[in-house]
């Protein structure tokens, strides 16, 4: 019903000439030739944004994948959910794009955001019926292959968004957070199904496609934190270490790259906070000493709560208020900055494969907190700060374990 509305209320305002240049679909090159916006006469994308999503709860998640590994051959009915469901998704996120103002429509970064969305979405509409293993074996391929081409987009969107954001005037008045949100959580859905499909059919123990049935708790936080010590050190030349306490053998079921994600973005904030704050307080000629971060397991049922507790001063009240903005960062930087930033968190902001040590700054887009609350909010989880003024910040993640997930949490 909702994108019934959205269809009418845009037809409703290209009519009465808003937006005139979007409406047309049309956009004003640098050399003053008009180019036209792939799509926006495409009125299957009208077509396919009515539908509604076929919703899927964690349990059903949980047992097709389960199905697969006792009978492979039900992995053609995934395929064919999958065939139907993405364009769906797909045609909804491109619908969002086209109701942009057209000061964001046309920006480069969020233009190539719509030809990639586009380009996928035809590409999954032609695509002929799956009716046995051969063309399964296509469509799996096709999904890998998009997954890989679309992993960079974030990173598009969070220059795009600090490109308009930076806008005399227009910028102040750009209120996005919303379809961020949107546009975020519609891609964490994608990928977790296309990524499950993909996983599926390539057996591993201990996995139930994407989902890692035993993952330890303290190995991730080692890992996580020796990456983000890696980055500190090359940034800062020092690094705090990471203490962790509470329950060390706790084992869950989650998906390994969404927790490192969370896992990475948080100490990184935390160490970044602490060297700062610990060079400021120690002074001129003065050694200084840096506090530990500490990171404290409790498992609980069906739940499992990660404190983080850093020594970095706290947030002034005047950010405390901005923190979970898309695009807001305390990280000072010109315009050179910005972009060296983009480029060097593209790896950590691609969920298709784990960054490597040192591939991301301390700091630079702020898409690190917000992004990392939706990743934790989509399977039930939740992300919560606690702000000590000048002292430090106390972060509570939340996870809900996968296989413990009640049938009502669902992947929308």
């Amino acid at each position: 019903a909702q994108a019934m509305q959205a269809v009418a209320l845009r037809a409703a305002v290209y009519a009465a000439g808003a937006y005139p240049a979007v409406a047309a679909g049309v956009d004003a090159a640098a050399d003053g030739k008009v180019e036209f916006t792939p799509g926006f006469y495409d009125n299957l994308i009208q077509k396919y944004a009515e539908q509604a999503s076929d919703e899927v709860s964690l349990r059903q998640f949980m047992e097709r994948g389960k199905a697969v590994w006792r009978d492979p051959s039900t992995v053609i009915e995934n395929a064919q959910f999958l065939h139907k469901e993405l364009p769906k998704r797909l045609a909804k996120r491109l619908l969002d794009l086209q109701f942009l103002p057209y000061i964001v429509v046309i920006n480069p970064n969020i233009k190539r955001v719509y030809e990639a969305y586009y380009g996928a979405f035809q590409t999954l509409c032609n695509f002929p019926e799956i009716e046995d293993a051969e063309k399964n074996a296509e469509f799996t391929a096709l999904l890998k292959r998009l997954v890989d081409e679309h992993g960079p987009l974030v990173e598009s969107l969070a220059a795009g968004l600090r490109e308009c954001k930076s806008k005399p005037i227009i910028g102040d008045q750009l209120q996005l957070d919303g379809f961020l949100n949107s546009m975020l959580t519609s891609r964490i859905s994608r990928r977790v199904l296309a990524e499950q499909h993909i996983a599926l059919q390539q057996k591993r123990q201990k996995y139930i496609g994407i989902v890692c049935t035993e993952l330890n708790l303290k190995e991730s936080i080692d890992f996580a934190s020796r990456r983000a010590q890696q980055v500190c050190i090359e940034t800062y030349g020092m690094s705090p270490d990471v203490r962790i306490r509470g329950d060390k053998n706790a084992v869950i079921s989650y998906i390994p790259t969404h927790l490192d994600y969370m896992l990475f973005e948080l100490l990184k904030n935390a160490m970044r906070a602490t060297v700062e704050h610990a060079s400021k307080s120690g002074g001129k000629g003065r050694k200084v000493t840096i506090p530990s971060v500490d990171v404290q397991i409790c498992m609980g049922k069906g739940t499992v709560t990660l404190k983080f507790c850093d020594q970095g001063g706290g947030i002034s009240e005047e950010d405390y208020e901005k923190v979970w903005n898309y695009g807001f960062t305390t990280a000072e930087q010109d315009a050179e900055q910005v972009a060296a930033a983009v480029q060097s968190n593209a790896a950590s902001m691609d969920l298709a494969s784990v960054p490597s040590a040192g591939s991301s700054k301390m700091a630079g887009l702020g898409f690190g907190l917000p992004l990392s609350k939706l990743y934790a909010q989509y399977f039930g989880g939740d992300l919560e700060l606690v702000n000590l003024t000048g002292y430090g910040v106390d972060v509570y993640l939340s996870i809900k374990l996968l296989e413990d997930s009640d049938s009502d949490c669902y992947i929308y």
